[in-house]
């Protein structure tokens, strides 16, 4: 009778604090080189295809593109088109105009309701205007959660040491709304570069369990940058107070497809 008592509230246990997913992908915004009229919905059809699968509770996108002809790109994303249908609560930024006219930023897709949706932005000298957005989740394993996705600028790294500074005041001062943060997207930088460290020192942990690059000259889209460039780990998972592991996806062709320049992230929150 006890071992059946135990096995059961081992298994209650289990349910009552189930994986919360969050995946993370710089979709890859084609504003340079030469592409094909129907790339773009190939990627992300292959994206919907790999998010259907592996159904995270949230997904997060960076060099999103808005809706055509709405005012800011509207408030969703035609890249989320096979997708939307899984994520209720949705949310688009702008962050600039591309050289084709449309609108370019970042979009989040939840299948909880967030208690706060989170738009900020930050600009330095030398760098390039940048937007933040996330959520604070009210209950993610009987606990709250804050999650921002963020594209530090690829000028220099003396900009992106004032970005990280940015960042970690931020984190600090808003943990009064969220103990525990997890901060997703596009560094442009690796792990050997003094932005990095400073964030590390800081406070935000690295969570990958295995790093792995996310980007390179294997990936035949990122080769718009040379042939040769070298692969690193840019794209970055980094939790403040938070529990979880992170892997790098979709570094391979998917559907026969790749899918950006960049692997994409997929985090479990514990």
């Amino acid at each position: 009778m006890k071992i059946l008592l135990l096995a059961f509230l081992t298994a209650l246990s289990s349910a009552q604090a189930q994986a919360f997913e969050v995946f993370n992908l710089n979709v890859f915004d084609q504003l340079q080189g030469e592409w094909t009229p129907d790339f773009r919905a190939r990627r992300m059809t292959a994206v919907a295809d790999y998010v259907k699968a592996q159904n995270p509770d949230v997904v997060v996108f960076e060099e999103a593109i808005g809706t055509p002809k709405a005012e800011n790109g509207g408030k969703d994303s035609p890249d989320a088109e096979g997708i939307k249908a899984l994520y209720p609560h949705r949310l688009y930024v702008h962050e600039s105009f591309g050289q084709d006219g449309n609108s370019y930023g970042y979009w989040i897709g939840a299948k909880q309701k967030p208690k706060h949706w989170i738009t900020e932005g930050f600009s330095f000298k030398g760098g390039v205007e940048r937007k933040v957005e996330g959520a604070i989740f009210g209950d993610v394993n009987g606990k709250c959660l804050g999650l921002l996705g963020l594209h530090l600028s690829y000028q220099n790294s003396k900009v992106r040491q004032q970005e990280v500074q940015w960042l970690l005041a931020w984190v600090k001062k808003n943990e009064s709304r969220c103990d525990r943060w997890l901060v997703v997207g596009d560094f442009n930088a690796d792990e050997q570069d003094p932005e990095m460290k400073a964030l590390f020192k800081g406070g935000l942990r690295s969570l990958y369990r295995d790093q792995k690059p996310t980007i390179g000259a294997y990936n035949p889209i990122r080769r718009i940058y040379g042939n040769n460039i070298a692969s690193k780990t840019i794209d970055w998972a980094l939790g403040w107070k938070l529990d979880g592991e992170a892997a790098v996806v979709l570094d391979t062709p998917h559907q026969g497809e790749w899918v950006s320049d960049h692997a994409g992230v997929l985090i479990t929150v514990k």
